[in-house]
Protein backbone atom coordinates (compact mmCIF):
# COMPACT_ATOMS: atom_id res chain seq x y z
CA UNK A 1 0.00 0.00 0.00
CA UNK A 2 1.09 3.26 -1.05
CA UNK A 3 -0.58 5.71 0.97
CA UNK A 4 -3.68 5.43 3.25
CA UNK A 5 -6.57 8.34 3.18
CA UNK A 6 -8.64 8.29 6.88
CA UNK A 7 -11.30 10.90 7.51
CA UNK A 8 -12.46 11.88 11.21
CA UNK A 9 -15.40 13.71 11.81
CA UNK A 10 -17.75 14.80 14.23
CA UNK A 11 -19.43 17.48 16.09
CA UNK A 12 -17.38 20.78 17.75
CA UNK A 13 -16.12 19.77 21.16
CA UNK A 14 -15.31 15.55 20.12
CA UNK A 15 -12.33 15.62 20.08
CA UNK A 16 -11.82 15.12 16.14
CA UNK A 17 -9.15 17.30 15.80
CA UNK A 18 -7.49 16.27 18.69
CA UNK A 19 -7.60 12.83 17.50
CA UNK A 20 -6.48 13.53 14.20
CA UNK A 21 -3.19 16.15 15.44
CA UNK A 22 -2.00 13.42 17.29
CA UNK A 23 -2.43 10.04 14.95
CA UNK A 24 -0.52 12.85 12.06
CA UNK A 25 2.42 13.41 14.63
CA UNK A 26 2.50 9.68 15.48
CA UNK A 27 2.47 8.80 11.57
CA UNK A 28 5.33 11.44 10.69
CA UNK A 29 7.44 10.86 13.95
CA UNK A 30 7.56 6.80 12.78
CA UNK A 31 9.16 7.94 9.40
CA UNK A 32 5.81 8.05 7.30
CA UNK A 33 5.02 11.23 5.24
CA UNK A 34 1.99 12.84 6.47
CA UNK A 35 -0.36 15.61 4.58
CA UNK A 36 -3.80 16.79 6.19
CA UNK A 37 -6.80 18.69 6.17
CA UNK A 38 -8.91 20.40 8.83
CA UNK A 39 -12.08 21.56 8.65
CA UNK A 40 -13.68 23.71 11.63
CA UNK A 41 -17.13 24.97 12.14
CA UNK A 42 -17.63 29.04 12.10
CA UNK A 43 -18.98 28.70 15.50
CA UNK A 44 -16.98 28.69 18.66
CA UNK A 45 -18.87 26.29 20.10
CA UNK A 46 -22.54 25.23 18.93
CA UNK A 47 -23.01 22.16 17.11
CA UNK A 48 -20.79 22.73 14.43
CA UNK A 49 -19.41 19.81 12.45
CA UNK A 50 -15.66 19.24 12.18
CA UNK A 51 -13.64 17.15 9.63
CA UNK A 52 -10.11 15.81 9.56
CA UNK A 53 -8.56 14.10 6.61
CA UNK A 54 -5.26 12.53 6.76
CA UNK A 55 -2.93 10.85 4.48
CA UNK A 56 -0.35 8.73 5.52
CA UNK A 57 1.95 7.83 2.39
CA UNK A 58 5.46 5.96 2.07
CA UNK A 59 6.23 9.27 -0.84
CA UNK A 60 5.59 12.50 -0.28
CA UNK A 61 2.01 13.47 -1.27
CA UNK A 62 1.18 16.68 -2.46
CA UNK A 63 -2.67 17.07 -1.28
CA UNK A 64 -5.23 15.50 0.60
CA UNK A 65 -6.96 13.04 -1.25
CA UNK A 66 -10.07 13.01 -2.66
CA UNK A 67 -11.29 9.48 -1.92
CA UNK A 68 -11.07 7.97 1.52
CA UNK A 69 -9.94 5.21 2.45
CA UNK A 70 -11.77 4.67 6.30
CA UNK A 71 -14.13 6.99 7.79
CA UNK A 72 -14.76 7.41 11.24
CA UNK A 73 -17.93 8.75 12.72
CA UNK A 74 -17.97 10.06 16.40
CA UNK A 75 -21.61 11.72 15.73
CA UNK A 76 -24.93 10.07 14.40
CA UNK A 77 -25.00 12.77 11.96
CA UNK A 78 -21.91 12.30 9.30
CA UNK A 79 -21.38 9.17 9.59
CA UNK A 80 -23.54 7.91 6.26
CA UNK A 81 -23.09 11.32 4.60
CA UNK A 82 -20.83 11.94 1.95
CA UNK A 83 -20.25 8.06 1.18
CA UNK A 84 -19.45 8.70 -2.54
CA UNK A 85 -15.99 9.30 -1.34
CA UNK A 86 -15.11 6.15 -0.44
CA UNK A 87 -13.39 3.85 -1.88
CA UNK A 88 -14.58 0.46 -3.03
CA UNK A 89 -14.54 -1.89 -0.33
CA UNK A 90 -14.38 0.99 2.23
CA UNK A 91 -14.76 1.07 5.48
CA UNK A 92 -17.19 3.12 7.71
CA UNK A 93 -16.54 3.15 11.52
CA UNK A 94 -19.17 4.42 13.78
CA UNK A 95 -20.60 4.37 17.61
CA UNK A 96 -23.45 1.57 17.61
CA UNK A 97 -24.21 2.81 20.84
CA UNK A 98 -26.14 6.14 19.42
CA UNK A 99 -26.64 4.64 15.69
CA UNK A 100 -28.86 1.18 16.27
CA UNK A 101 -30.01 1.20 12.87
CA UNK A 102 -28.03 1.66 9.20
CA UNK A 103 -29.67 3.06 6.45
CA UNK A 104 -30.98 0.40 3.49
CA UNK A 105 -29.90 2.62 0.61
CA UNK A 106 -26.18 2.43 1.66
CA UNK A 107 -23.71 1.66 -0.99
CA UNK A 108 -23.08 -2.56 -1.05
CA UNK A 109 -19.43 -1.91 -0.90
CA UNK A 110 -19.08 -0.30 1.95
CA UNK A 111 -17.67 -2.21 4.56
CA UNK A 112 -19.63 -1.09 8.38
CA UNK A 113 -18.46 -1.68 11.68
CA UNK A 114 -20.58 -1.21 13.99
CA UNK A 115 -18.61 -0.32 17.19
CA UNK A 116 -20.05 0.30 20.91
CA UNK A 117 -17.12 3.42 21.08
CA UNK A 118 -19.18 5.13 24.23
CA UNK A 119 -18.96 1.80 26.06
CA UNK A 120 -15.75 1.03 25.39
CA UNK A 121 -15.08 4.98 26.47
CA UNK A 122 -16.82 4.84 29.70
CA UNK A 123 -15.73 1.38 30.63
CA UNK A 124 -11.74 2.25 30.19
CA UNK A 125 -12.23 6.16 31.31
CA UNK A 126 -14.80 8.63 30.41
CA UNK A 127 -17.50 9.80 27.42
CA UNK A 128 -15.65 12.58 26.88
CA UNK A 129 -12.46 9.70 25.27
CA UNK A 130 -14.32 8.39 22.65
CA UNK A 131 -12.46 9.95 20.05
CA UNK A 132 -9.02 8.24 21.88
CA UNK A 133 -10.87 5.07 21.78
CA UNK A 134 -11.77 5.05 17.96
CA UNK A 135 -8.39 6.19 17.41
CA UNK A 136 -7.75 2.88 19.18
CA UNK A 137 -9.85 0.84 16.63
CA UNK A 138 -8.15 2.60 13.41
CA UNK A 139 -4.42 2.01 14.96
CA UNK A 140 -5.30 -1.65 15.26
CA UNK A 141 -6.54 -2.01 12.20
CA UNK A 142 -3.35 -0.66 10.51
CA UNK A 143 -1.39 -2.27 13.26
CA UNK A 144 1.68 -2.82 10.96
CA UNK A 145 1.90 0.38 10.69
CA UNK A 146 3.44 0.49 14.35
CA UNK A 147 1.99 3.65 15.38
CA UNK A 148 0.98 1.98 19.21
CA UNK A 149 3.84 3.08 20.80
CA UNK A 150 4.31 6.61 18.81
CA UNK A 151 0.76 7.46 19.72
CA UNK A 152 0.92 7.16 23.83
CA UNK A 153 3.60 9.57 23.24
CA UNK A 154 2.25 11.82 21.53
CA UNK A 155 -1.02 11.66 23.79
CA UNK A 156 1.20 12.11 26.54
CA UNK A 157 2.72 15.37 24.80
CA UNK A 158 -0.71 16.84 23.25
CA UNK A 159 -2.32 16.55 27.67
CA UNK A 160 1.08 17.24 28.85
CA UNK A 161 -0.80 20.71 30.60
CA UNK A 162 -3.16 19.20 31.81
CA UNK A 163 -4.20 17.14 35.13
CA UNK A 164 -2.80 13.93 35.19
CA UNK A 165 -5.85 12.24 35.08
CA UNK A 166 -6.70 13.55 31.74
CA UNK A 167 -3.80 12.03 30.33
CA UNK A 168 -4.31 8.84 31.51
CA UNK A 169 -8.26 8.47 30.56
CA UNK A 170 -7.14 9.18 26.82
CA UNK A 171 -4.41 6.21 27.11
CA UNK A 172 -6.67 4.09 28.73
CA UNK A 173 -9.78 4.77 26.11
CA UNK A 174 -6.85 4.34 23.37
CA UNK A 175 -5.76 1.11 24.74
CA UNK A 176 -9.07 0.03 25.35
CA UNK A 177 -10.32 0.57 21.47
CA UNK A 178 -7.15 -1.23 20.42
CA UNK A 179 -7.92 -4.27 22.65
CA UNK A 180 -11.50 -4.36 21.35
CA UNK A 181 -10.35 -4.14 17.35
CA UNK A 182 -7.53 -7.08 18.11
CA UNK A 183 -10.15 -9.25 19.87
CA UNK A 184 -13.86 -8.63 18.99
CA UNK A 185 -13.81 -6.68 15.52
CA UNK A 186 -14.68 -9.70 13.17
CA UNK A 187 -12.43 -8.13 10.21
CA UNK A 188 -13.65 -8.29 6.06
CA UNK A 189 -10.98 -5.57 4.90
CA UNK A 190 -8.08 -5.24 3.16
CA UNK A 191 -6.54 -2.81 5.99
CA UNK A 192 -5.23 -5.71 8.03
CA UNK A 193 -1.88 -6.67 6.08
CA UNK A 194 -0.85 -2.87 4.93
CA UNK A 195 2.11 -2.20 5.54
CA UNK A 196 3.91 1.05 4.15
CA UNK A 197 7.95 1.83 4.10
CA UNK A 198 9.34 4.71 6.20
CA UNK A 199 11.44 7.49 4.84
CA UNK A 200 13.46 8.62 7.98
CA UNK A 201 13.67 11.66 10.29
CA UNK A 202 11.29 14.43 8.79
CA UNK A 203 9.45 17.40 10.58
CA UNK A 204 5.71 17.99 10.59
CA UNK A 205 4.37 21.58 11.02
CA UNK A 206 1.16 23.58 9.58
CA UNK A 207 1.62 26.55 7.53
CA UNK A 208 1.05 29.02 10.03
CA UNK A 209 3.92 27.09 12.36
CA UNK A 210 6.23 27.10 9.36
CA UNK A 211 6.08 31.15 9.22
CA UNK A 212 6.28 31.40 13.15
CA UNK A 213 9.41 29.24 12.62
CA UNK A 214 10.44 31.57 9.60
CA UNK A 215 10.34 34.47 11.47
CA UNK A 216 12.41 33.84 14.72
CA UNK A 217 14.96 32.27 12.58
CA UNK A 218 14.83 35.36 10.36
CA UNK A 219 15.87 37.48 13.22
CA UNK A 220 11.92 38.72 14.58
CA UNK A 221 11.96 39.41 17.91
CA UNK A 222 8.68 41.63 18.17
CA UNK A 223 4.82 40.05 16.79
CA UNK A 224 1.82 42.21 17.48
CA UNK A 225 -1.28 40.72 16.53
CA UNK A 226 -4.84 40.64 17.31
CA UNK A 227 -6.79 36.84 17.10
CA UNK A 228 -8.27 36.46 13.83
CA UNK A 229 -9.10 32.73 12.79
CA UNK A 230 -7.43 31.25 10.57
CA UNK A 231 -4.45 32.73 11.31
CA UNK A 232 -4.85 32.77 15.18
CA UNK A 233 -2.03 29.76 15.34
CA UNK A 234 0.96 32.20 14.19
CA UNK A 235 0.37 34.48 16.79
CA UNK A 236 -0.02 31.79 19.56
CA UNK A 237 3.19 29.76 18.08
CA UNK A 238 4.80 32.65 18.54
CA UNK A 239 3.51 33.86 22.04
CA UNK A 240 4.95 30.41 23.25
CA UNK A 241 8.42 30.42 21.51
CA UNK A 242 9.41 34.21 21.02
CA UNK A 243 10.32 34.72 24.62
CA UNK A 244 12.70 31.79 24.38
CA UNK A 245 15.21 33.94 21.77
CA UNK A 246 14.76 37.45 24.02
CA UNK A 247 11.37 38.49 21.47
CA UNK A 248 8.07 39.34 22.83
CA UNK A 249 4.51 39.25 21.58
CA UNK A 250 2.05 41.82 22.32
CA UNK A 251 -2.02 40.81 21.68
CA UNK A 252 -3.93 44.13 21.01
CA UNK A 253 -6.97 45.61 20.84
CA UNK A 254 -7.89 45.57 16.78
CA UNK A 255 -5.74 45.25 14.20
CA UNK A 256 -5.45 48.83 13.25
CA UNK A 257 -3.32 49.07 16.46
CA UNK A 258 -1.58 45.42 16.01
CA UNK A 259 -0.02 46.50 12.43
CA UNK A 260 1.14 50.61 13.95
CA UNK A 261 3.24 48.40 16.81
CA UNK A 262 4.40 46.45 14.75
CA UNK A 263 6.10 49.38 12.57
CA UNK A 264 6.82 51.44 16.01
CA UNK A 265 9.25 48.51 16.76
CA UNK A 266 10.91 48.34 13.37
CA UNK A 267 11.03 51.83 13.25
CA UNK A 268 13.14 50.94 16.93
CA UNK A 269 14.92 48.88 14.99
CA UNK A 270 13.74 45.56 15.99
CA UNK A 271 12.48 43.06 13.12
CA UNK A 272 8.55 42.81 13.44
CA UNK A 273 5.84 41.05 11.91
CA UNK A 274 1.80 41.04 12.05
CA UNK A 275 -0.47 38.46 10.95
CA UNK A 276 -4.30 38.61 10.47
CA UNK A 277 -7.09 37.48 7.76
CA UNK A 278 -9.40 39.32 5.26
CA UNK A 279 -11.14 41.50 7.50
CA UNK A 280 -8.08 42.55 9.62
CA UNK A 281 -6.04 43.11 6.59
CA UNK A 282 -8.60 45.68 5.16
CA UNK A 283 -7.96 47.49 8.40
CA UNK A 284 -4.10 47.41 8.28
CA UNK A 285 -4.54 48.82 4.48
CA UNK A 286 -3.51 52.61 5.67
CA UNK A 287 -0.95 51.98 7.59
CA UNK A 288 1.22 49.57 4.82
CA UNK A 289 1.02 52.96 2.87
CA UNK A 290 2.63 54.15 5.95
CA UNK A 291 5.31 52.08 6.05
CA UNK A 292 6.03 52.23 2.44
CA UNK A 293 6.13 55.91 2.54
CA UNK A 294 8.16 56.06 5.53
CA UNK A 295 10.41 53.16 4.52
CA UNK A 296 9.80 50.78 7.48
CA UNK A 297 10.46 47.37 6.74
CA UNK A 298 7.44 45.14 8.20
CA UNK A 299 6.12 41.90 7.25
CA UNK A 300 2.11 41.34 7.18
CA UNK A 301 0.93 37.80 6.80
CA UNK A 302 -2.50 37.22 5.40
CA UNK A 303 -3.67 34.08 5.96
CA UNK A 304 -6.83 34.42 3.54
CA UNK A 305 -10.22 33.21 4.25
CA UNK A 306 -14.09 33.37 2.77
CA UNK A 307 -15.60 36.64 2.35
CA UNK A 308 -16.42 39.56 2.01
CA UNK A 309 -16.88 41.10 5.67
CA UNK A 310 -17.03 38.67 8.55
CA UNK A 311 -17.89 35.99 5.82
CA UNK A 312 -16.91 32.23 6.21
CA UNK A 313 -13.78 32.65 8.77
CA UNK A 314 -13.00 29.00 8.51
CA UNK A 315 -13.38 28.05 4.75
CA UNK A 316 -10.94 28.21 1.81
CA UNK A 317 -10.47 31.33 -0.65
CA UNK A 318 -8.18 33.10 -2.62
CA UNK A 319 -9.70 36.62 -2.69
CA UNK A 320 -7.09 38.81 -1.18
CA UNK A 321 -5.04 38.98 -4.21
CA UNK A 322 -6.57 42.67 -5.33
CA UNK A 323 -6.05 43.53 -1.87
CA UNK A 324 -2.79 42.91 -1.18
CA UNK A 325 -1.36 44.43 -4.87
CA UNK A 326 -3.83 46.93 -5.22
CA UNK A 327 -5.72 47.93 -1.76
CA UNK A 328 -3.19 50.76 -0.42
CA UNK A 329 -3.92 54.03 -1.37
CA UNK A 330 -1.73 56.11 -3.61
CA UNK A 331 1.63 54.43 -5.22
CA UNK A 332 2.94 52.89 -2.40
CA UNK A 333 5.68 50.13 -3.23
CA UNK A 334 5.36 47.01 -1.70
CA UNK A 335 6.01 43.42 -2.04
CA UNK A 336 3.88 40.18 -2.33
CA UNK A 337 4.83 36.68 -1.87
CA UNK A 338 2.59 33.67 -1.99
CA UNK A 339 3.86 30.26 -0.44
CA UNK A 340 2.66 27.31 -2.58
CA UNK A 341 2.73 24.45 0.54
CA UNK A 342 3.97 24.48 4.20
CA UNK A 343 7.48 23.97 3.18
CA UNK A 344 7.11 26.83 1.14
CA UNK A 345 5.87 29.19 3.75
CA UNK A 346 9.22 28.73 5.98
CA UNK A 347 11.59 30.03 3.32
CA UNK A 348 9.16 32.34 1.96
CA UNK A 349 8.60 33.80 5.16
CA UNK A 350 12.64 34.42 5.20
CA UNK A 351 12.43 35.90 1.94
CA UNK A 352 9.70 38.38 3.42
CA UNK A 353 12.10 39.26 6.38
CA UNK A 354 14.89 39.71 3.96
CA UNK A 355 12.99 41.65 1.51
CA UNK A 356 11.70 43.92 4.28
CA UNK A 357 15.14 44.77 5.36
CA UNK A 358 16.91 45.17 2.52
CA UNK A 359 14.55 47.54 0.93
CA UNK A 360 12.94 48.50 3.53
CA UNK A 361 9.71 47.92 2.42
CA UNK A 362 6.02 46.81 3.89
CA UNK A 363 6.41 43.02 2.40
CA UNK A 364 3.04 40.89 2.35
CA UNK A 365 2.70 36.74 3.05
CA UNK A 366 -0.71 35.59 1.26
CA UNK A 367 -1.61 32.53 2.64
CA UNK A 368 -4.78 30.91 3.26
CA UNK A 369 -7.31 28.65 5.25
CA UNK A 370 -5.97 25.53 3.40
CA UNK A 371 -2.47 26.04 3.78
CA UNK A 372 -2.11 27.67 7.56
CA UNK A 373 -3.91 25.06 9.46
CA UNK A 374 -2.79 21.99 7.41
CA UNK A 375 0.09 19.94 8.74
CA UNK A 376 2.52 18.47 6.15
CA UNK A 377 5.60 16.43 6.51
CA UNK A 378 8.89 19.30 5.39
CA UNK A 379 12.59 17.29 5.08
CA UNK A 380 14.76 18.16 7.91
CA UNK A 381 16.18 22.00 7.80
CA UNK A 382 19.68 22.94 7.12
CA UNK A 383 19.34 26.48 8.91
CA UNK A 384 23.50 26.81 8.30
CA UNK A 385 22.45 26.90 4.81
CA UNK A 386 20.10 30.07 5.00
CA UNK A 387 20.72 33.70 4.39
CA UNK A 388 19.18 36.25 6.83
CA UNK A 389 19.49 39.71 5.96
CA UNK A 390 19.64 42.96 7.83
CA UNK A 391 18.91 46.27 7.00
CA UNK A 392 21.52 48.75 5.94
CA UNK A 393 22.78 50.82 9.00
CA UNK A 394 23.45 54.50 8.87
CA UNK A 395 26.97 55.13 9.86
CA UNK A 396 27.81 58.90 11.10
CA UNK A 397 30.68 60.14 8.02
CA UNK A 398 30.39 64.06 9.29
CA UNK A 399 28.06 64.57 6.39
CA UNK A 400 24.54 65.81 7.56
CA UNK A 401 22.04 62.45 8.17
CA UNK A 402 19.69 62.28 4.70
CA UNK A 403 17.33 59.31 6.11
CA UNK A 404 15.56 59.62 2.33
CA UNK A 405 18.58 60.28 0.20
CA UNK A 406 17.92 59.52 -3.34
CA UNK A 407 20.23 56.89 -4.01
CA UNK A 408 20.45 55.03 -7.07
CA UNK A 409 18.82 51.50 -6.01
CA UNK A 410 16.53 53.19 -3.65
CA UNK A 411 17.70 52.18 -0.69
CA UNK A 412 19.25 54.76 2.13
CA UNK A 413 20.81 53.43 5.13
CA UNK A 414 18.70 53.83 8.45
CA UNK A 415 19.31 54.43 11.81
CA UNK A 416 17.48 53.39 15.33
CA UNK A 417 16.26 56.20 17.41
CA UNK A 418 19.16 57.38 19.96
CA UNK A 419 21.55 56.77 17.42
CA UNK A 420 24.60 59.85 17.68
CA UNK A 421 23.66 62.34 14.26
CA UNK A 422 21.02 59.45 13.29
CA UNK A 423 18.02 61.58 14.51
CA UNK A 424 14.85 61.79 11.92
CA UNK A 425 10.99 61.88 11.37
CA UNK A 426 9.89 59.22 9.60
CA UNK A 427 6.23 60.60 8.70
CA UNK A 428 3.56 59.85 6.60
CA UNK A 429 3.44 63.25 4.82
CA UNK A 430 5.85 63.74 1.43
CA UNK A 431 9.02 64.72 2.47
CA UNK A 432 12.70 65.79 1.48
CA UNK A 433 15.76 63.61 1.62
CA UNK A 434 16.21 65.58 5.34
CA UNK A 435 12.40 63.97 6.16
CA UNK A 436 11.37 67.50 6.21
CA UNK A 437 7.82 67.85 4.51
CA UNK A 438 6.70 69.19 1.31
CA UNK A 439 4.08 69.78 -0.98
CA UNK A 440 6.62 70.67 -4.31
CA UNK A 441 5.47 68.92 -7.18
CA UNK A 442 9.37 67.94 -8.43
CA UNK A 443 10.08 66.34 -5.27
CA UNK A 444 6.84 63.88 -5.23
CA UNK A 445 8.37 62.86 -8.21
CA UNK A 446 11.52 62.47 -7.54
CA UNK A 447 10.58 60.38 -4.30
CA UNK A 448 7.71 58.82 -5.86
CA UNK A 449 10.86 57.05 -8.25
CA UNK A 450 13.11 56.58 -5.39
CA UNK A 451 10.68 54.11 -3.53
CA UNK A 452 9.91 52.24 -6.38
CA UNK A 453 13.61 51.86 -7.76
CA UNK A 454 13.61 49.55 -4.81
CA UNK A 455 11.34 47.08 -6.24
CA UNK A 456 13.78 47.13 -9.44
CA UNK A 457 16.63 46.15 -7.44
CA UNK A 458 14.64 43.92 -5.85
CA UNK A 459 13.44 41.42 -8.80
CA UNK A 460 16.80 40.34 -9.27
CA UNK A 461 16.63 38.23 -5.96
CA UNK A 462 12.83 36.69 -6.23
CA UNK A 463 12.40 33.53 -5.94
CA UNK A 464 11.84 31.98 -9.47
CA UNK A 465 8.49 30.94 -10.52
CA UNK A 466 8.17 27.00 -10.42
CA UNK A 467 6.91 24.89 -13.22
CA UNK A 468 5.74 21.64 -13.00
CA UNK A 469 4.40 18.97 -15.94
CA UNK A 470 5.61 18.90 -19.62
CA UNK A 471 7.54 21.88 -21.00
CA UNK A 472 6.18 20.81 -24.54
CA UNK A 473 2.63 20.85 -23.29
CA UNK A 474 0.26 22.93 -25.15
CA UNK A 475 -2.27 23.19 -22.53
CA UNK A 476 -0.89 25.20 -19.71
CA UNK A 477 -2.37 25.98 -16.09
CA UNK A 478 -1.46 29.25 -14.66
CA UNK A 479 -2.20 29.11 -10.42
CA UNK A 480 -0.50 30.71 -7.21
CA UNK A 481 -0.42 29.63 -3.91
CA UNK A 482 -2.10 26.89 -1.76
CA UNK A 483 -3.53 24.97 -5.35
CA UNK A 484 -0.05 23.75 -6.32
CA UNK A 485 -0.85 20.27 -4.91
CA UNK A 486 -4.26 19.64 -6.39
CA UNK A 487 -2.79 20.83 -9.60
CA UNK A 488 0.63 18.61 -9.34
CA UNK A 489 -1.80 15.52 -8.95
CA UNK A 490 -3.80 16.99 -11.24
CA UNK A 491 -1.28 16.57 -13.93
CA UNK A 492 -0.26 13.31 -13.36
CA UNK A 493 -3.39 11.97 -13.70
CA UNK A 494 -3.59 13.82 -16.88
CA UNK A 495 -0.35 12.49 -17.99
CA UNK A 496 -1.83 8.63 -17.11
CA UNK A 497 -4.42 8.93 -19.96
CA UNK A 498 -1.89 10.51 -22.47
CA UNK A 499 -2.58 14.30 -21.78
CA UNK A 500 0.43 16.81 -21.90
CA UNK A 501 0.13 19.64 -19.39
CA UNK A 502 2.57 22.18 -17.60
CA UNK A 503 1.71 24.34 -14.82
CA UNK A 504 3.81 27.79 -13.99
CA UNK A 505 3.73 28.99 -9.89
CA UNK A 506 4.85 32.41 -9.80
CA UNK A 507 5.49 32.75 -5.40
CA UNK A 508 5.91 36.77 -5.98
CA UNK A 509 2.69 38.09 -6.89
CA UNK A 510 3.91 41.93 -6.64
CA UNK A 511 5.88 43.05 -8.35
CA UNK A 512 3.20 41.23 -11.21
CA UNK A 513 6.07 38.67 -12.50
CA UNK A 514 4.57 40.06 -16.20
CA UNK A 515 7.80 38.30 -17.94
CA UNK A 516 8.04 34.60 -15.94
CA UNK A 517 4.04 34.59 -17.44
CA UNK A 518 4.92 35.45 -20.76
CA UNK A 519 7.81 32.86 -21.25
CA UNK A 520 5.51 30.42 -19.80
CA UNK A 521 2.78 30.66 -22.20
CA UNK A 522 4.99 31.57 -25.74
CA UNK A 523 4.70 27.53 -26.68
CA UNK A 524 0.87 27.22 -24.97
CA UNK A 525 -1.99 27.18 -27.07
CA UNK A 526 -4.26 27.54 -23.93
CA UNK A 527 -3.74 28.90 -20.84
CA UNK A 528 -6.38 27.75 -17.75
CA UNK A 529 -5.75 30.33 -14.57
CA UNK A 530 -6.82 28.18 -11.52
CA UNK A 531 -8.15 30.38 -8.38
CA UNK A 532 -10.47 30.16 -5.70
CA UNK A 533 -12.49 33.32 -5.77
CA UNK A 534 -15.50 34.45 -7.95
CA UNK A 535 -13.87 37.53 -10.09
CA UNK A 536 -10.62 35.60 -11.95
CA UNK A 537 -8.39 38.46 -10.00
CA UNK A 538 -5.08 36.90 -10.86
CA UNK A 539 -6.77 35.48 -14.45
CA UNK A 540 -7.68 39.96 -15.11
CA UNK A 541 -4.34 41.07 -13.97
CA UNK A 542 -2.27 38.81 -16.10
CA UNK A 543 -5.06 39.67 -19.37
CA UNK A 544 -4.31 43.78 -18.03
CA UNK A 545 -0.29 43.66 -17.53
CA UNK A 546 0.67 40.94 -20.06
CA UNK A 547 0.81 41.83 -23.60
CA UNK A 548 3.53 39.67 -25.61
CA UNK A 549 1.36 36.43 -25.92
CA UNK A 550 0.94 34.95 -29.42
CA UNK A 551 -2.25 35.79 -30.81
CA UNK A 552 -4.00 32.68 -31.08
CA UNK A 553 -3.36 31.58 -27.41
CA UNK A 554 -7.05 31.11 -25.44
CA UNK A 555 -6.73 32.21 -21.87
CA UNK A 556 -9.40 30.60 -19.88
CA UNK A 557 -10.22 30.31 -15.92
CA UNK A 558 -11.36 27.41 -13.41
CA UNK A 559 -12.88 29.12 -10.83
CA UNK A 560 -13.94 27.86 -7.22
CA UNK A 561 -15.52 29.86 -4.66
CA UNK A 562 -17.51 27.06 -2.59
CA UNK A 563 -15.04 27.64 0.44
CA UNK A 564 -13.64 23.84 -0.41
CA UNK A 565 -10.46 22.72 -1.72
CA UNK A 566 -10.14 22.24 -5.23
CA UNK A 567 -9.08 18.38 -5.70
CA UNK A 568 -6.76 17.04 -8.33
CA UNK A 569 -9.68 15.49 -9.62
CA UNK A 570 -11.77 17.94 -10.61
CA UNK A 571 -8.97 19.95 -12.54
CA UNK A 572 -7.81 16.93 -13.82
CA UNK A 573 -11.78 17.04 -15.38
CA UNK A 574 -11.82 20.40 -16.34
CA UNK A 575 -8.45 20.19 -17.95
CA UNK A 576 -9.74 17.17 -19.98
CA UNK A 577 -12.84 19.10 -21.43
CA UNK A 578 -10.78 21.41 -22.40
CA UNK A 579 -8.63 19.51 -24.37
CA UNK A 580 -11.41 17.32 -26.11
CA UNK A 581 -13.06 21.13 -26.62
CA UNK A 582 -9.92 21.80 -28.43
CA UNK A 583 -9.70 19.04 -30.49
CA UNK A 584 -13.30 19.18 -31.96
CA UNK A 585 -12.10 22.57 -33.25
CA UNK A 586 -9.06 21.67 -34.99
CA UNK A 587 -10.88 18.46 -36.20
CA UNK A 588 -13.66 21.08 -37.68
CA UNK A 589 -11.26 22.68 -38.96
CA UNK A 590 -9.71 20.21 -41.22
CA UNK A 591 -12.86 18.48 -42.54
CA UNK A 592 -14.70 21.29 -42.82
CA UNK A 593 -16.77 21.23 -46.48
CA UNK A 594 -15.25 23.63 -49.16
CA UNK A 595 -17.70 26.08 -49.06
CA UNK A 596 -17.38 26.61 -45.22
Amino acid sequence: MKDLRINITGTSGQGVISSGDIFSYASARKGYYVTTYRAFPSEIRGDGKCSYCLRISEEKAHTVSSVTDIKVALDADTVFKNTSNLVENGVIIYDSNIITKTPQDIRKDIILYGIPLTDIAKKAASERSKNMAALGIVCEMIHNLNLHDQIIKDIQNRYKAKPQKVIEDNINAFNAGCEYAKNNLARHDRYEEAQMATSGSKLIMSGNEAIGLAAITAGCRFFSGYPITPATEIMEWLAKELPKFGGKMIQCEDEIAAIQYAIGASYGGVKSMTATSGPGFSLMQEAIGLASMAEIPLVVADVQRGGPSTGIPTKFEQSDFNAAIFGTHGDSPKIVLAPMNVADCFYQTINAFNFAEQYQIPVIILSDALLGPRRECVDMIDFDTLTITNREKYVPDGEEYLRYKDTPNGISPISTPGEKGGAYVATGLEHREDCSPTPDSPNHKKMIEKRFRKLETATTKFSKAKSFGDKDAKIGIISWGSTCGAVIEAIELCNKKGLKVEAHYPRTLYPFPTSWIEDFARNKETIVVIEANYTAQFKSTIVERCENFNKNLTITEYLKYDGSPFTADEIAEHIEKINNVKEQRKSLLTNRPEHF
